[in-house]
This record gives structure tokens, sequence and C-alpha cells, in this order.
């Protein structure tokens, strides 16, 4: 039997703005209705910033056995553009978003610092330093896929009820 200062307290933590706009996937949530959920920015950010770093450092090791195995499109400089591209859209999304929602400083420094590194990376291989600016690029997709991992985290820590 519930008193009834505990279901008014459950009714308001129902209807408070953290919770009213809650999707069917748990850990899901949006400030905004028809926004899409942060958790599936920092997924995609993850998966994309993972298969970035697989990528330069594959390349790094073996651009001839990638060639040998058909896979020479995958080596070119357009492909590289719209991988980073990519990364860093995402990346800057989820940063903005989650620096709104959950505030938590060290993963927008994450964010930050991987989106930074993918740019000076790439910029270092237009310069012909390909060393350091795949070494660089391979960190900062590691570090991007920290700073979605954290994120993703601290989204839903904040989206669970409170006890």
């Amino acid at each position: 039997m519930k008193l009834s200062s505990q279901a008014d307290e459950s009714d308001r933590q129902i209807l408070t703005p953290r919770n009213k706009n809650r999707l069917n996937r748990p850990g899901e949530t949006t400030d905004l209705p028809g926004q899409v959920p942060q958790d599936r920015i920092d997924k995609a950010g993850a998966v994309s910033s993972a298969l970035c770093a697989v990528h330069c450092a594959s390349t790094a090791a073996a651009p001839t056995l990638l060639a040998a195995l058909g896979l020479g499109v995958f080596v070119g400089p357009a492909f590289e553009w719209g991988f980073t591209v990519v990364a860093i859209l995402l990346a800057t999304a989820a940063l903005v978003i989650g620096r709104l929602r959950h505030q938590i400083v060290w993963t927008s420094v994450a964010l930050g610092v991987g989106i930074a590194g993918l740019v000076i990376g790439r910029l270092l291989e237009v310069l012909h330093v390909h060393g350091a600016g795949t070494l660089i690029g391979v960190v900062a997709g590691l570090t991007l896929v920290v700073g979605h991992v954290c994120s993703i985290r601290a989204s839903r820590a904040r989206s669970e009820p409170r006890r």
C-alpha cells in the first residue's frame, strides 16, 4: 500500500521534463519530439570511428595486400576524406547534443580531441607526412570511440529514473 506522498512522488517523476519524451527503447531519449535519439548518433559514431581507426591502421600496414584483394578503392583519398567527414559530423552532433543533455565535460573533451586529431591526421597525410598522419588518425579514431561510448553511458545514466 502506497502512502499518498509516495504516489505523488512517482507521478511527478513520470511527468518531469527529463522523462516526458522517453522512447520505446530503454536508454534512448531525446529532448524534443522528432529528434534522432542521441544513443543512435553515438552508436553510429562509435562504429564509424572504430572503422576509421581500423582503416587507417590497415591501409598503413598492408596497402598492397588490400589492392591485391580488390579492395584498392578503400585506399584512395576520396574514400578516406569521406570516412573522415562522416566521423567528424557524427562526433560534432554527439558533442553538441551530449553537451546540452548530460553536460559531462570529459565526453566533450574526448570528442573534441578526436575531431581535432582526425583533422590534423588528414592534413599531415596531405602534406605527405604519412607515418605521423596515420598514427594520429588511428589514435583520434580510438579517442572518438571512447568519447561516443562515454556519451552513450552518460545518456543512459541520465535517462534512468532516480531511486
